[in-house]
């Protein structure tokens, strides 16, 4: 028993080690970003702050105001040259600053929200995937002491040796039947380890692409601005209206982020308590009946249907499924929301007449940052994270989804919630 205690700990303290070499490598890559976008960002302001080619500016300096704090600092930057004609000339913009500052701080917020996320869920999962390894140590402990042929032992040793836990295609093989079940222990630790990071690593890298368009455009129509939006109203009135779109677009993104980080975390927990599906999803529909118009709304529902669930997060989401239906529909097409009771379980579906989904997407449309219909705009198409969230939120009701969807014909997607006693072991699930 104290060997084994004794792996444990030696076992934990790997898995530590090895989180906290990728979340370290992770912050090293952020911070490249950051420092390469930032020096992007101040040559491009020097650049279109002067007519003049950057080659022919003499002593440059770039100053700000020293006596506020950091982050306020960046609208008070001034740039300082002498130009051709031998001129001092001083450049500013805050408006343009002001614009690339908030830019910035909403970048480095949800950089922390990544790595944060990324310590945290990889902590737990390295040490869930390290228990083969764990389990594997003690059986080697015990081949040990019944004295194992030498050469056997010798066989591991060279197949560990040339084994790369960086490889994902890399695994265990020594050629010993005797050594099997060794080996699958290993090459299936490799596997998990593997996969996990990969999805770990997809979904920072996917964070950071969405996040990378809405501060392009932003920096874009703040230059649009900075040259002609003074004298030409409409160029005015079209970047306010871009760059407050897109700050929309940032903000809603950061939400959905902070929902998911929450959620893995185990900070978000339902409040269930009985609820009425008719009434809830009745809401659903006079909401989006007001505000959507252009479509032919159908709502089916006469009798109450009662299970037990946290309200809010089940509206939340049949408003993700009606916003895709929306999204993928045109307008005078049909959407029907209806709660009922199918096979004896509770159940709202939402049913459009849209584009469809391809039988092949059927299997990711769950997948975070994954979108069916890559064609359409984040406009029109999302960022690919509201199915993500409406599935965390049926999982933790013990539910699941019921989904028929054929090309040009439309999609139901159908919400199964199994009555569940009221137990504070289920709050705390």
């Amino acid at each position: 028993m104290s060997r084994q205690n004794d792996q444990s700990i030696k076992t934990r303290s790997i898995a530590n080690r090895i989180n906290r070499v990728w979340f370290f490598r992770t912050l090293r890559n952020f911070l490249l970003v950051d420092i390469l976008l930032v020096a992007f960002m101040l040559i491009l302001w020097c650049h279109i702050s002067t007519d003049a080619p950057l080659g022919t500016h003499q002593n440059r300096s770039l100053s700000w105001d020293t006596t506020l704090p950091f982050f306020q600092r960046i609208p008070t930057l001034t740039y300082t040259f002498t130009d051709a004609d031998n001129t001092l000339q001083t450049i500013t913009n805050t408006a343009f600053l002001e614009v690339t500052q908030y830019g910035l701080m909403g970048l480095f917020g949800v950089e922390i929200l990544v790595l944060c996320f990324q310590y945290i869920s990889g902590k737990r999962t390295a040490q869930r995937l390290m228990w083969p390894l764990e389990k594997m140590a003690i059986t080697t402990q015990q081949l040990t002491q019944e004295k194992l042929d030498p050469q056997m032992l010798h066989q591991l040793e060279d197949a560990l040796a040339t084994t790369s836990p960086l490889s994902p295609n890399d695994q265990l093989r020594t050629g010993n039947k005797e050594l099997q079940g060794l080996e699958k222990a290993i090459n299936d630790l490799l596997t998990r380890m593997h996969n996990a990071y990969r999805e770990q690593n997809r979904f920072v890298s996917d964070a950071s692409h969405e996040l990378r368009t809405p501060i392009a455009v932003i920096q874009g129509y703040a230059d649009m601005l900075s040259r002609w939006g003074k004298e030409d109203k409409t160029v005015l009135d079209e970047g306010i209206t871009a760059i407050k779109s897109e700050a929309e677009h940032m903000n809603r993104l950061v939400e959905q982020l902070l929902f998911l980080a929450r959620g893995d975390s185990g900070k978000n927990k339902p409040v269930f308590t009985q609820i009425d599906l008719t009434a809830v999803i009745k809401e659903v529909y006079e909401e989006y009946q007001m505000i959507t118009p252009d479509r032919r709304w159908r709502f089916v529902g006469d009798m109450p249907v009662f299970t037990t669930g946290d309200a809010g997060l089940i509206k939340q989401t049949a408003r993700i499924l009606t916003d895709n239906a929306i999204k993928y529909t045109g307008k005078d097409d049909s959407i029907t929301l209806s709660a009922k009771v199918k096979n004896g379980v509770p159940c709202f579906e939402v049913q459009d007449n849209g584009i469809g989904i391809k039988q092949e997407d059927l299997a990711h449309i769950f997948d975070r940052f994954f979108r069916s219909d890559t064609s359409r705009t984040r406009a029109t198409g999302g960022n690919g994270l509201g199915l993500s969230i409406a599935k965390w939120i049926v999982d933790r009701h013990n539910g699941y989804f019921d989904i028929v969807s054929r090309e040009d014909f439309g999609t139901r997607f159908t919400v199964m919630l199994p009555q569940q006693p009221l137990t504070s072991d289920k709050e705390d699930a």
